[in-house]
């Protein structure tokens, strides 16, 4: 069975939702952090309030990121 875990993903404007997805497999090079407390920044509220903005349902030019993304960081 594959772990799970929380997160917030972005539907699109004014659209959070708090769903259960699979957890992110560690790939050489990388590690993975327990999160205990998470935050949003100001860029998270403008995507949500504005957006999309840094993302979009075809993928972003600058950044190729979708609709259906975890926001934070």
């Amino acid at each position: 069975m594959c772990p799970e875990m929380r997160a917030a993903v972005y539907h699109g404007c004014e659209d959070l939702r708090l769903v259960v997805v699979p957890e992110p497999m560690v790939r050489p090079g990388e590690l993975k952090l327990r999160v205990l407390y998470a935050g949003i920044c100001d860029s998270d509220l403008h995507e949500y309030y504005h957006g999309p903005v840094f993302s979009s349902r075809s993928g972003h030019p600058l950044t190729s990121t979708k609709i259906r993304i975890i926001l934070g960081h």
